[in-house]
Order: C-alpha cells, then sequence, then structure tokens
C-alpha cells in the first residue's frame, strides 16, 4: 500500500519567517552570553592574580579554591548557553525549510532555557541550608570567624569595586532576558495556525466538508393531492428535508424538459382524456 501523497505546500508564512530571524537573533546572543563569560573568569583570574601579589603570604588552599571556584562558575554559565546555541543554530534552517521535526526541537530548546535558568538562578539555594545550619543548631564554629577574620587575601581580593562588574552584570542580565523573551516569541509564531499548517500539510485526500446547504437532490415530480404536475428543475436544498406528501423521485428528469429549452416543461406526452363526469365545471 503506498503512502498517501501529500499536497502542494502552501507559500511559507510570514510568521515562519519572522521566527526563523528571531532564532538567529537567539543564536547570536547566546553567544554572546558565553563569551560574556569568559571574559568574565579571565578577569576575575587577574583580580586574584593582583591580590596574590599584594598578599605574599596568602594561603595556597584559599588561592587555590578560588581559581577553582571561578572556573566552575565559569562553566555552569558558559556550558548552557554554547550547547543552547548549537541546538538552535543546528534547526533554524530546518525549520526555515517547513521540517516539522525541527520545530519541536525549537520547542524542547526553549523549555530546556527555562530550566536552566531556574537552575541557575536558584543554584544558591543550595548553600542556604549551610549557612542556616549554625543559625538552628546554635552559634558557629570559633574557628569560621577567625579563618575569615584572619584572611588578608579575601579582604583584599574582594575589597573596593571594580566598574568591569559593574558593566558586565547588567549587561548579562538584559542578555538573559533577551534571550527569553525571543524565545518565546519564536516558540507563539511557531505554533500559529498559519505556521501549524504550513510544517504539517495536508494530504491529497484529505478533502475539506462542504456546506450543508449546497447539497444537489434529484428533481421529483408530483403527483396527487392536488399538487400541481409541473415538475421542480434540478437545484439545491437543504439536506435532510423530508418531501412533501405525495411528492415521487423521477428516475429520468430529461424527460420533463423540453429540448433546448432549459426549465420547461413539454406537458402530457400521452393522448388527451376526458374529465370524469363528476368534475366541477371549470374542469370540464
Amino acid at each position: 500500500m503506498s503512502p498517501p501523497a501529500t499536497a502542494p505546500r502552501p507559500p511559507r508564512p510570514v510568521t515562519v519567517t519572522i521566527a526563523f530571524w528571531l532564532q538567529l537573533t537567539v543564536v547570536l546572543v547566546l553567544l554572546g552570553l558565553a563569551a560574556l563569560t569568559v571574559v568574565q573568569a579571565v578577569h576575575f583570574d587577574g583580580q586574584i592574580d593582583r591580590a596574590v601579589r599584594l598578599v605574599p603570604d596568602a594561603d595556597p588552599d584559599e588561592v587555590t579554591g578560588e581559581r577553582q571556584g571561578n572556573i566552575a562558575m565559569a562553566l555552569i554559565l558558559g556550558v548552557p548557553a554554547v550547547l543552547l546555541a548549537v541546538w538552535l543554530a543546528a534547526t533554524v534552517v530546518p525549520v526555515r525549510r517547513g521540517a516539522n521535526v525541527a520545530r519541536i526541537l525549537v520547542f524542547v530548546a526553549s523549555g530546556a532555557q527555562l530550566l536552566v535558568c531556574f537552575t541557575q538562578c536558584c543554584s544558591g539555594a543550595f548553600v542556604v541550608p549551610l549557612l542556616a545550619a549554625p543559625e538552628i543548631g546554635g552559634e558557629p564554629p570559633p574557628e569560621w570567624d577567625d579563618e575569615w577574620e584572619t584572611s588578608t587575601f579575601f579582604d583584599t581580593l574582594y575589597a573596593g569595586t571594580d566598574p568591569w562588574d559593574d558593566l558586565i552584570f547588567p549587561a548579562a542580565g538584559v542578555g538573559v532576558l533577551t534571550v527569553l523573551m525571543l524565545s518565546a516569541a519564536v516558540v507563539l509564531l511557531l505554533a500559529l495556525p498559519p505556521a501549524n499548517r504550513w510544517f504539517v500539510p495536508r494530504t491529497a485526500n484529505e478533502t475539506l466538508p462542504g456546506p450543508t446547504w449546497a447539497m444537489p437532490i434529484p428533481t421529483y415530480a408530483p403527483i396527487g393531492y392536488g399538487y400541481p404536475t409541473t415538475p421542480f428543475v434540478p437545484g439545491f436544498l437543504p439536506p435532510n428535508q423530508p418531501l412533501p406528501p405525495g411528492y415521487l423521485i423521477c428516475p429520468d428528469p430529461a424527460a420533463h424538459l423540453t429540448p433546448g429549452v432549459p426549465g420547461t416543461s413539454p406537458g402530457p406526452t400521452g393522448p388527451p382524456t376526458a374529465p370524469p363526469e363528476d368534475a366541477p365545471d371549470h374542469l370540464r
């Protein structure tokens, strides 16, 4: 059995074209956020080197912990941005060509963006139990205060304000909001009915139901019950309408029409018959 033939694909809707360019913009913004994360990691590593130069006797464990935390934060923020950018870049051209699988992958990527943002924003919640544990159990251990009070390395590293931080964090926030808003717009445009009909075209054998008031019925000729004997011209009537009493469907409607004169009746075709004796005078 051969598969059903698909109907010719309609022209690409404007909504799909707009979604294509918005998706490209999302890819560029995600790559920009990933590059911004790398720049921030390099910048903070330079800040660590500066603090080490100012505090030569800094604890090596503290320095190593800061460097590892810097790399971990860069990976947590940068790797998801790169993966999402690659995902959307790989599906942008198939979406423009009408691949429904690519459209579904775009929907999945948009949901993954929300999940990643939620995880990154709420990652600090994992630290809350550690910070709240001393308050629940009592006073924090004395070595905690001694360690933080006597750590000149941390005081030097986080002392003062960095103009770079005042620039990079607002830029990152604007970039994340832009990605979320553009992704929502792409999903909305690809889910509209014109785009859906373009991605999932009808098959050639699939037909739309016609209007119920345009259903032809055969011509019928009336007999008896005082109805006129002129047959009706074929036409369109509402369906399921009951026939009047005494009406009989004619098997050959053309026999009631005069050749060459549409819509006319030739009248009686047999020999004339005399009216009954008890017929009224106006019928004799």
